[in-house]
């Protein structure tokens, strides 16, 4: 699997990766490159959860101050943005009908590629600006969680 360019996925998160399709996973990497692009100190918190693998992006080592996530299943990945409900989205992408959540789902790493989704920075910092965030804030650390039980990954 393809590695960040950008900074160095932790080796918990390309183990967790390992059961889905690897363009999904390589999607998942180019989506986090463009993050971290936007936001390159932000602490991520990679969460091996029961319906998913995430990274959640974040000023602090708290998952609950969140700015945007990655979130991994079988077939996807979601790009979502923690109060995208109250984001503008002009381009008409943002989906869900939740009260704080929004996000886009790519399939494969051409569609999470500047080419097929050049927004994606610009939603970022909106993202950013409405939570206060600056771009150097963080401290570039990773905290792993790995929830027990039974996991929903493809055979």
């Amino acid at each position: 699997m393809a590695r960040s360019t950008r900074r160095k996925a932790p080796p918990e998160l390309d183990g967790f990766l390992s059961p889905f399709d690897e363009a999904l996973g390589e999607t998942v990497l180019r989506l986090r490159d463009r993050v971290l692009s936007v936001m390159p100190n932000a602490h991520e918190v990679v969460w091996d959860a029961v319906n998913a693998v995430s990274i959640a992006f974040t000023p602090t080592t708290r998952w609950q101050d969140g700015i945007c996530h990655i979130a991994t299943y079988s077939k996807h990945a979601n790009l979502g943005f923690n109060e995208g409900a109250s984001h503008p989205d002009p381009m008409r992408i943002l989906q869900g009908t939740g009260n704080h959540i929004r996000h886009v789902t790519f399939r494969t790493p051409d569609d999470a590629s500047p080419a097929k989704a050049p927004w994606i920075e610009d939603y970022l910092r909106t993202a950013m600006k409405a939570a206060g965030m600056k771009p150097d804030e963080g401290d570039r650390g990773t905290t792993i969680r790995v929830m027990k039980g039974a996991k929903r990954r493809p055979s």
